[in-house]
């Protein structure tokens, strides 16, 4: 045998292009209308757990159960479309995990590898094997008989996003036979075996996957064996209705389950017969029954079910009540936030789209929530019709707080915190509709309804305490280059006095353009630009009101609008001016800075670089720079503002990011 080892200029350049090249060789229209069934086993060992991992998702049932030890194996199928599209259906599953519940779903995801493309699941991990990551990677060479070379790669820089291992490659052609890879990523260590498939499907997708993986969290520990094995036999669907669940599964296996294995059933079937046998002899307690199972389950855990005769709809609802799901802002304070979705397929061309976003400000004591229903008629031109409710931002009104004290009696106390701040419930109807790839129209209607915070001092001055407001719209959307290129809103908007009882009236319009530019190595720049301005205002009692401008009170963590909002700027300027001149942009990447200092750099996922601009009456301009990273555990954002050339401050946002993924 003879060994290569790398260094600064001497390794096998050729090989690695031949790796790089491979896929090239490969005919993917095999994935054309290609059925790929697969049979999933995995088993779990709760080695310690504590009340922390109740909330965790997934885990709640294995948090509440009495055992320590779990097995699950499904078997499924997968509809290719092409390389990219591709629907999985589920044709039988067994659990001892208490109800049948799934849990580290998150697990499947390491499960399904793509070692040639830039990122090797999902968008996380660079893969040693693309041409774009070389960089990242150090590489030694040792051949073997038979035509092959043993290749072991590890990373330069110790990071998340990086991966350790080897593989047997065929010196030849490039092509990759079988290997290990081991790595860190969203709260997981793991170590994946794999052996790439042969000629019958494609040598670019594995033929087996044998994963161990461990989580460790706050002093609870769980290991997790999960084998996955591709490329089986269809399923006789003749037969299925002679069998149950565990015969079926027996029927399907590819490999005997060991003698472990097996005392996992056997024990959780007897524990099953005790139940029952129990069951009939004493009512199980009401409370027990409603706290733990549907209460605890319900607030905890994620909640996701389809219903309908074909499973046509599908509702995810985030934990109602989980310390997880927090976030914080230095002008917000602490903020809850739950999401609940609701998808319905009438058919493939038409469905029925909703969705409940909230969130509560502490400091503020405000509950934000907007609620689009949206009918989907043209799946292909997305176009559809949606009805938009949301109580909005606190709005301010400096023109018109002043109109009120001005008439309020001497000496009448006020919280002047709050006596400019209005509540703002919305109603919105609109359709879109994309003509082409270039062009977008939608038209519409949309109401606000403002009333005053302080609505017992407005009385006390004898000023109005609402104020409505009813305006048609019509937005085009124009992309010049077609779907990945940049795209340039145009907006206006005008109410009509009287019409729907409206008692304002104003015109405004507003241009924005934005871009996301994608570079390789999980690289993005998002930039955006924009103004907005008001031809007509109806004198005091009109609010100034954009809607590409203006406060997030509902923040999303890293995934948010962090790249295209003002982070430290007072809400009530978002309301003061006439007009505004916007820019934003944002550069993202896996490895910048703090990924290189050693023990803490390993733990950093992303990274950004944040620069905004703005010119609005009386700030000229205002801006912000910033630098924020992302964890498995949190998102933090550090910016620095300036106002008319003078220092402004400095402040710090934090969403946390633990679970998202789960």
């Amino acid at each position: 045998m003879n060994t290569i080892a790398q260094d600064e200029g001497r390794f096998d350049v050729s090989l690695l292009n031949r790796i790089y090249d491979f896929p090239n060789s490969v005919d993917t229209t095999v994935f054309h209308g290609l059925d790929i069934y697969t049979y999933r086993k995995l088993k779990i060992n709760v080695v310690r757990r504590n009340l922390i991992l109740f909330p965790i998702p997934t885990m709640y049932r294995i948090a509440h159960s009495k055992a320590r030890d779990y097995i699950e194996e499904n078997f499924s199928v997968c509809h290719l479309y092409n390389t990219k599209d591709y629907t999985i259906e589920r044709l039988a599953h067994t659990s001892t995990i208490p109800q049948q519940k799934e849990t580290m779903t998150r697990l499947q995801k390491f499960l399904t590898p793509k070692f040639y493309e830039e990122t090797i699941f999902g968008n996380s991990m660079l893969s040693p094997f693309h041409r774009n990551n070389r960089a990242y990677y150090r590489f030694q060479f040792k051949i073997l008989h038979d035509n092959q070379v043993e290749i072991t790669f590890y990373p330069k820089v110790n990071n998340t996003q990086l991966v350790t291992g080897g593989v047997i490659v065929e010196s030849k052609t490039g092509r990759i036979r079988w290997g290990k890879i081991a790595g860190e990523f969203d709260m997981i260590n793991f170590t994946l075996n794999f052996v790439m498939s042969d000629d019958k499907l494609s040598p670019v997708i594995p033929q087996r996957c044998e994963l161990n993986a461990k989580f460790k969290f706050m002093g609870n520990i769980v290991k997790a064996q999960n084998t996955a094995i591709y490329g089986m036999p269809a399923l006789n669907k003749d037969s299925v209705g002679s069998l149950t669940m565990r015969q079926l599964m027996d029927s399907i296996r590819h490999d005997t389950l060991t003698t472990e294995e097996n005392a996992i059933y056997t024990k959780y079937y007897a524990a099953l017969a005790q139940d029952s046998t129990e069951a009939k002899n004493v009512k199980r307690s009401w409370a027990k029954r409603f706290f733990w199972d549907v209460l605890g389950d319900n607030l905890l855990n994620k909640i996701s079910s389809n219903y309908g005769n074909g499973n046509q709809g599908q509702v995810n609802i985030n934990p109602l009540f989980n310390p997880l799901y927090m976030g914080y802002s230095g002008r917000k304070g602490y903020y809850y936030k739950f999401d609940v979705r609701n998808l319905y397929n009438f058919s493939t061309n038409h469905y029925l789209y909703t969705r409940l976003k909230a969130g509560y400000s502490f400091k503020q004591r405000q509950l934000y929530f907007t609620l689009p229903i949206e009918y989907h008629f043209d799946k292909r031109h997305n176009g559809y019709v949606k009805l938009q409710l949301g109580n909005g931002n606190w709005i301010s009104n400096g023109m018109l707080k002043d109109e009120m004290l001005a008439s309020l009696p001497s000496n009448t106390p006020y919280n002047g915190e709050r006596i400019d701040y209005f509540r703002d419930f919305h109603l919105t109807i609109e359709s879109s509709y994309d003509w082409s790839r270039h062009i977008t129209l939608q038209v519409g209607m949309v109401g606000h309804k403002r009333t005053a915070v302080e609505r017992h001092t407005y009385q006390q001055a004898h000023v109005p305490t609402s104020y409505t407001s009813v305006a048609p719209k019509a937005e085009i959307i124009w992309r010049p280059t077609g779907w990945r290129g940049p795209a340039v809103n145009v907006a206006y908007e005008r109410s009509i006095r009287g019409l729907m009882d409206a008692d304002l009236a104003y015109e405004r319009v507003e241009f924005d353009i934005q871009q996301i530019v994608a570079f390789n190595r999980l690289k993005f720049l998002s930039f955006r630009a924009g103004c907005g301005f008001y031809t007509l205002i109806d004198g005091t009692r009109n609010f100034l009101d954009y809607s590409n401008f203006r406060d997030n009170n509902i923040p999303d963590g890293w995934y948010d609008e962090w790249t295209g909002e003002f982070t430290l700027l007072p809400s009530h300027w978002y309301n003061l001016s006439r007009y505004y001149v916007r820019t934003n942009a944002t550069y993202e990447t896996p490895l910048l800075a703090l990924s290189h200092i050693p023990l803490i750099g390993r733990y950093i996922e992303k990274e950004r670089i944040y620069t905004n601009m703005l010119f609005v009456t009386h700030l000229h301009p205002y801006t912000e720079v910033g630098y924020g990273f992302t964890t498995r555990w949190v998102s933090t954002g550090v910016f620095m503002a300036h106002r008319n050339g003078r220092f402004d401050g400095v402040g710090i946002k934090i969403g946390l990011e633990l679970f998202r993924q789960w």
